[in-house]
């Protein structure tokens, strides 16, 4: 995952990168070894910018924690020990690839759970003249604020933000009301924004304004191809991603709707992308299972908070 800009319109979004078509060096590796850049895993950070729809996903909101935060979270043994009973279907003390995603639909349920009355909350901090309303005014000097108390704290420009603001406002009065602001709060889990955030990426992608993607529109999408043009290994990453995570039905197009369920945390692309990363991540002996043990030994990957990978996801933090 990564947040970068996109050329075309200056706006800063969230990649979600399918790490099912990912060779399983970790970057870190790349980093630290002797090993050209140009080999093993390092060529596949390209899809960073290949993804291009993934780009279009979510505008990102200052706020975001520092990621020495998540060093602070402690292991919750009794919290992982009933995830994995309850994951764990066979009950062979393993975790399987069909178990695992499980695992992620939980964290995803429980934190939108959460999230609701956290957003509520904030809604009464920002709206400063109790007017029941939020203005752009009221939220950029709230921003502001937290940007001169904490040194650290990442905000971001006007115009990224305002993108965002904008996208959440449904009636198009130019504030949010409470449900917009839990909209603006939780983008990806709100189905009208869902919903925007899809169209904005197709018309992107959609060179011929035929109100859908072709696989040729996909894998050569100008703006996303700019430092790969005419790779033909990125190019055959490109079809994989398109035939086996997108074109849900066949067609060899993406209509509305398939954008829609690809980007959507509570879809299957979603939680099986999330537990791919999981399991790459925590299966220390490449047995294609984990153990409760190697679950522990990871747990920020597998436990509820703000900086868990999934939760980042899903939405930036305020």
């Amino acid at each position: 995952k990564a947040v970068v800009s996109t050329q075309s319109t200056g706006v800063v979004y969230r990649v979600l990168v399918n790490v099912s078509v990912l060779p399983t060096v970790s970057p870190s590796y790349c980093q630290s070894s002797s090993v050209p850049v140009s080999s093993v895993y390092c060529p596949a950070m390209k899809l960073l910018a290949l993804f291009a729809f993934l780009v279009l996903t979510v505008p990102a909101l200052g706020g975001l924690e520092t990621s020495g935060d998540a060093a602070k979270v402690e292991l919750d043994e009794e919290q992982i020990n009933k995830y994995f009973q309850q994951m764990d279907g066979d009950k062979n003390g393993r975790l399987d690839v069909e178990e695992l995603p499980k695992w992620v639909r939980k964290m995803v349920d429980v934190h939108i759970k959460e999230s609701v009355p956290s957003a509520k909350d904030e809604f009464r901090a920002v709206d400063t003249n109790r007017d029941k309303i939020i203005t752009w005014e009221e939220y950029r000097v709230m921003m502001q604020k937290l940007g001169n108390q904490d040194p650290e704290h990442v905000v971001y420009s006007d115009k990224e933000q305002k993108h965002k603001f904008r996208t959440a406002d449904e009636n198009g009065d130019g504030v949010l009301n409470q449900i917009e602001y839990v909209a603006f709060k939780n983008p990806m889990t709100t189905d009208y924004v869902l919903t925007r955030i899809a169209q904005e990426l197709l018309e992107d992608f959609d060179k011929d304004k035929d109100n859908k993607v072709s696989m040729s529109e996909f894998v050569h999408h100008e703006a996303s191809r700019v430092d790969d043009k005419g790779d033909k290994e990125i190019d055959k990453l490109r079809r994989i991603e398109f035939r086996a995570s997108m074109d849900r039905n066949d067609d060899k197009f993406l209509d509305l709707g398939e954008m829609k369920d690809y980007l959507n945390p509570r879809g299957k692309n979603f939680v099986t992308n999330e537990a791919r990363h999981m399991m790459h991540e925590a299966d220390a002996n490449n047995d294609k299972q984990l153990s409760l043990k190697e679950i522990k030994d990871n747990y920020l990957h597998f436990q509820h908070h703000k900086n868990n990978p999934v939760i980042r996801a899903i939405h930036d933090e305020f």
